[in-house]
């Protein structure tokens, strides 16, 4: 998968794209199908969705970036706020010149693809929204915990009860080493970022199409969560993928580039 660096708002941001390399500061060609932009979730980076984007690419142009203090993009702190997120969004689509992408978010970065396009609804051309829902559901004690693990205090916790039962053993390896790609001070800045996060009154205002998808086997919460989200938003479309949990571009990334090519098709 080609990479390079951009600068955005003065950070050095690490792209993850397909198709031809370019040169230095020269955008990708997205001019292929529709235009995916990829925003990963809290610790996150763009790498999570590299098989994705190795499927999306035979007709669309899809594209994800490191967050910065994420993965292999520069500073030592997370955007603090969704509000200087959504700011950051705004920014790398105007460095790329990637216009109406079809925004993709996992997790927390669906908050944050929900909050651009309520930001800037003629700068988006759809939405798909994964394992998020309309409010933040993160615990007090999960961000107690990545406090500590920030100061030194304790380790850094694998939750296993994120992932489907039947997630192999080779995939959670894989999603271990990719969360240890983002220093755990980002990912306490990334959930102090999105504690208080609620966009339930408002997914009225939402005008572009919306595909809503959660795995089959994520908790209760977060399958009630995405099934109301889908139903707050005018015609938005839900599914659930099988043997999946909350870390679904990992745990059934074929299963979930079906359901995004549908969408997608569905589109044009």
């Amino acid at each position: 998968m080609p990479h390079k660096y951009f600068p955005i708002d003065g950070v050095s941001t690490f792209v993850h794209h397909t198709g031809t390399t370019t040169l230095p500061r020269v955008a990708p060609d997205t001019s292929q199908g529709e235009t995916v932009l990829h925003l990963h979730g809290c610790g996150g980076n763009g790498d999570q969705f590299s098989a994705l984007l190795a499927r999306l690419s035979a007709e669309h142009s899809p594209i994800a970036f490191d967050l910065p203090a994420h993965g292999r993009s520069g500073e030592l702190d997370s955007l603090d706020s969704i509000e200087r997120a959504v700011g950051f969004v705004r920014s790398f689509c105007a460095t790329l010149e990637l216009e109406r992408p079809v925004v993709f978010g996992h997790a927390s970065g669906g908050a944050l693809a929900l909050e651009y396009a309520l930001a800037e609804p003629d700068r988006v051309r759809a939405l798909i929204l994964c394992s998020t829902g309309a409010k933040s559901t993160i615990a007090e004690d999960e961000i107690a915990l990545m406090r500590r693990v920030s100061e030194g205090k304790a380790r850094r916790p694998f939750d296993r009860s994120l992932f489907s039962a039947a997630t192999s053993p080779e995939i959670l390896r894989g999603a271990f080493m990719q969360g240890m790609k983002t220093d755990p001070r980002a990912t306490y800045g990334d959930l102090l970022a999105v504690r208080d996060w609620n966009a339930e009154t408002r997914l009225e205002q939402v005008r572009v199409p919306t595909l809503v998808v959660h795995g089959a086997d994520a908790s209760d919460a977060e399958r009630e969560g995405a099934e109301a989200l889908a139903a707050g938003i005018a015609g938005a479309k839900t599914v659930g993928v099988p043997k999946a949990g909350h870390m679904l571009p990992l745990e059934q990334s074929d299963a979930l580039a079906d359901a995004m090519l549908s969408f997608l098709g569905e589109l044009s």
